[in-house]
């Protein structure tokens, strides 16, 4: 039985080690100060590593600069000495980081196993020493602070010969509390011990001695900076130039080059404006390409007799319960040398290998080079026109200005003048105000061209024709009577602007509703389920875009395996999840 209760109870022994969470047990430092202020610091750090914090070993921050009592930046300096790891020389590192010397303990390639481990760490430092008219005084943050409670803080500080401890304190918590739930007493030996227990994360334990003047050899006194004026407020300055060359830049350019010239009178159109397509219509009026503007040219083809579109009721779903609305499109004729430069390569590129082409919504990679040719033709022809006037020249200036500006911010910072209120406030105003000027200022330099307020103007005019609500105004300019041929030919041009369903509604009540024509309205370059006109314009212009715009997608690839983790927990995930992470203590 001795065996298997040997056996029993190392197994205990193992389980019990490995459930122990990750804690930092004990800090002690044992700071020696000399005669000539160099402050000796060793410090050893007991942890327990699970492999969750403290996977390669500890790491250790040491700030680089501190404040005195008049607030002055004072620069500090270590020097590593030594490193040990249960009394034996162990590999470290150290990185400058966010104004601290990082002290990385341990090795890249090597993980530590769960268990005990004791790291001494010893090093010295300069300028610790606070010297004052009757007294001198050692001020020091025993532990840094950690993530995780330290179950035993303590420190004893030695002071060279001649030096008698005049008086001390501790102080425990976050930084600037005023609790001391600490211990501090001077020894007979000359030093001082101060202790904390149970010490949460994010709290230290400082102690503060004051000793014998005289002792410690004060340096000599560095000259302070001396402040002028400038620093004091030199950003509030710097900010009312900036912002007054600016705005002068501003006002003088917007002034000389971005008012925008006087619009031509719109006058009623009731026929295609200067020649133009319907797309090129669409394109210019909405002042960029879209997709969408295929379906005015389809149509346009089909009114013009060169293909017809055909309705295919195609039944989906459960049961074929449900009717899906798709087109063929079937060429009738060649295309020639009159049509727009965009509706030829609709032509060439539909009907490659057959007369009939059928649109049911799934990618077709002819569909999608045509749509590529399409829109590489529509913004070749109009986008010298639509990009007239944007001034993009005069963005220049501003931008560098703001970049030298901020250059400047950063300088105040890290000379830390930001402490002094003219300059917060210059920060705080001038901001905000460059960022909404230069927006300001990015809308008011565009000036419309000439040709693209003329065709704008044009464009307005035959939307004047076709909106129902300018009825009575185009009363003086006797309008021409709605008839089937000419609602045909208008017809492209109101799906391009997005009014197919008015045009269709006044198509309707100036014509079909005349007693002349009894006959329901059938166009013989659409072949399909009746529809009244207004409807059928709408329906062509959004399910025939649609079917377009899916046959010209590529489906998307689903991904598979591992790495995607941009939604997790199948579409319910959660900031942070993910990769990566870690806390300050450990690497």
């Amino acid at each position: 039985m001795r065996p298997v209760t040997i056996l029993l109870l190392l197994i205990f022994s193992v389980l019990s080690l490995t459930a122990q969470e990750e804690r930092m047990i004990s800090f002690h430092a044992d700071v020696s100060l000399d005669t000539t202020g160099i402050t000796t610091v060793r410090e050893q750090i007991r942890i327990y590593a699970a492999g969750e914090i403290y996977k390669r070993g500890i790491t250790r921050a040491l700030p680089l600069s501190r404040r005195d009592r008049d607030d002055n930046r004072i620069k500090i300096s270590y020097h590593v000495q030594e490193v040990l790891l249960e009394g034996h020389p162990v590999n470290f590192f150290t990185e400058k980081e966010n104004d601290n010397l990082v002290i990385y303990v341990g090795e890249k390639e090597k993980f530590l196993d769960p268990g005990y481990y004791t790291y001494d760490l010893l090093y010295k430092t300069e300028g610790q020493v606070g010297f004052f008219e009757d007294y001198d005084e050692l001020s020091w943050n025993v532990n840094g602070v950690s993530d995780k409670t330290i179950d035993s803080v303590s420190a004893v500080v030695r002071l060279p010969a001649g030096a008698d401890i005049l008086s001390h304190r501790c102080y425990t918590g976050a930084y600037g509390s005023t609790e001391s739930n600490c211990l501090s007493e001077s020894r007979e030996d000359g030093s001082l011990f101060t202790g904390a227990a149970q010490l949460p994360p994010g709290e230290m334990l400082t102690l503060s001695v004051g000793f014998t003047k005289g002792v410690v050899t004060q340096p000599a006194a560095p000259q302070p900076r001396k402040l002028t004026w400038f620093h004091r407020n030199g950003l509030a300055l710097i900010s009312i130039l900036w912002m007054g060359l600016l705005l002068f830049y501003f006002v003088f350019t917007w002034r000389k080059y971005g008012v925008d010239p006087p619009k031509p009178v719109v006058i009623p159109q009731f026929s295609p404006p200067d020649g133009l397509s319907p797309a090129a219509v669409g394109m210019l009026h909405k002042g960029h390409f879209l997709d969408d503007l295929i379906t005015a040219s389809i149509v346009n083809l089909s009114v013009k007799g060169y293909i017809r579109i055909e309705e295919v009721m195609e039944k989906t779903g459960l049961f074929g319960m449900r009717r899906d609305r798709r087109y063929a499109l079937i060429k009738l004729q060649e295309g020639d040398s009159t049509l727009p430069p965009e509706e030829s390569i609709v032509m060439s590129s539909l009907f490659t290998g057959s007369d009939r082409i059928t649109l049911d919504g799934k990618y077709d990679a002819s569909i999608a080079d045509m749509m590529s040719d399409y829109r590489k033709s529509m913004n070749r022809q109009f986008r010298s026109v639509l990009s007239e006037g944007q001034n993009l020249k005069f963005h220049l200036l501003p931008w560098l200005m703001m970049i030298l500006y901020i250059f400047i911010l950063i300088w105040f910072v890290k000379e830390d003048l930001f402490r002094f209120q003219p300059n917060k406030t210059a920060l705080y105003v001038t901001l905000p105000l460059l960022i909404v000027s230069y927006l300001v200022y990015g809308w008011l330099i565009v000036r419309p061209g000439e040709r693209k307020l003329h065709y704008r103007s044009s464009i307005e005019g035959l939307k004047m024709y076709i909106d129902v609500a300018e009825e009575k105004r185009l009363q003086f300019f006797n309008p021409p009577t709605v008839t089937p041929a000419l609602f045909e030919q208008l017809l492209p041009y109101a799906i391009a602007l997005d009014m197919e369903k008015v045009w269709g509604e006044k198509f309707e009540k100036d014509f079909l509703s005349s007693t002349l024509q009894p006959e329901p309205y059938q166009p013989v370059w659409y072949t399909g389920s009746y529809m009244r006109a207004a409807m059928l314009a709408h329906v062509l212009n959004s399910t025939l875009s649609n079917t377009v715009s899916h046959a010209a997608t590529p489906p998307q690839q689903t991904s598979s395996g591992g790495g995607n983790w941009s939604s997790g927990s199948f579409g319910g995930g959660f900031s942070g999840m993910g990769g990566g992470g870690g806390s300050v203590g450990g690497w």
